[in-house]
């Protein structure tokens, strides 16, 4: 089997593609022949060090996986050679075969793809449960970051499927993408009139939710928060990791408003009843899930353009 480690801390040179010898399926296991792997910004934060869950290196990357079963361990049930499955790993998802606990596997039904099933894993239900934990409503005004990525695109259907008001950061060039899945209004976060637009869109009611995937909490976002405005926090940059000004305290007293963090592993019981809304959603047609394939042997590449912010949709690896 082809593998990624990552030999040390570091810039995607580290990466390093190894070959061993395919193990075989340990009790209560299932080894998976990988048909493609996740790429998600917690690998990179992996690589770079700055990811709590991996504390030294070397390691081997890869949270998310799809494809199909080539051994059972002894005692597993509900599985058999053959079977297409999806799951989300502790490690080692960048491979060609993954093992992985038959607890953690989850049957894809027919009609859906190893390309769609492994997008809808980490960031669909990110997605799909932030909205959740948010509590959006009809109606309400939701702003998304990175609303052409892979968390953000699908948060932008979903939101608009629960009849919000749905406003896109994203750099220009991806307007056209970000309107296309549903978005209201796109502007550029990167011009500095950002938010006096967003203000003027929102008007006196503000906004009632903002899906952060940056953790910049000097950034302009607390003037546009309405009453009881929710800011979820589900990711950070390292090059935008900025302290709470002291005069925002007042906004968030005056205005009811709070701050939260998300981390997808707290919400493991939801899952199973999340991931089969995203599915059927997917199957259905009634979400579009834009894909980008890249070779294993390319994934160096993909970390470097994913840094930049040079992506769109979910990025894959195909051993």
């Amino acid at each position: 089997m082809k593998y990624v480690e990552v030999s040390q801390f570091g810039g995607p040179e580290v990466l390093k593609i190894v070959d061993k010898e395919t193990p075989a399926a340990a009790d209560g296991m299932l080894v998976v022949e990988v048909k493609a792997a996740g790429v998600n910004y917690a690998d990179v934060a992996a690589r770079q060090g700055s990811f709590p869950a991996i504390a030294k290196a070397p390691f081997l990357p890869g949270f998310e996986v799809a494809g199909v079963v080539s051994e059972v361990g002894k005692g597993v049930k509900g599985f058999n050679v053959g079977d297409s499955v999806a799951a989300i790993t502790s490690e080692g998802g960048y491979a060609s075969h993954a093992v992985i606990p038959a607890a953690a596997a989850i049957l894809i039904p027919r009609g859906l793809d190893h390309f769609i099933a492994t997008a809808l894993l980490v960031q669909g239900l990110t997605a799909y449960i932030l909205l959740e934990q948010a509590q959006t409503k009809k109606d309400a005004v939701v702003l998304i970051a990175a609303a052409a990525g892979g968390v953000g695109s699908l948060a932008v259907q979903l939101a608009k499927a629960r009849g919000a008001t749905v406003i896109g950061l994203a750099s220009a060039s991806k307007f056209d993408l970000v309107k296309r899945l549903g978005a209201d209004h796109v502007f550029d976060y990167r011009q500095a009139d950002w938010s006096a637009k967003v203000s003027e869109v929102t008007r006196s009611h503000g906004v009632q939710v903002f899906l952060d995937s940056t953790g910049d909490l000097a950034s302009w976002v607390f003037p546009l928060l309405g009453p009881f405005g929710r800011w979820i926090i589900y990711g950070v940059r390292r090059d935008q990791q900025n302290a709470l000004p002291a005069e925002a305290i007042w906004s968030m007293i005056e205005k009811n408003i709070s701050i939260g963090g998300f981390n997808l592993e707290r919400h493991l019981q939801d899952v199973p009843r999340a991931l089969g809304d995203l599915f059927k959603s997917a199957i259905d047609g009634n979400l579009k899930v834009e894909i980008i394939k890249y070779p294993l042997a390319g994934v160096s590449k993909v970390h470097a353009l994913l840094e930049q912010r040079k992506t769109t949709g979910k990025l894959l690896l195909i051993p």
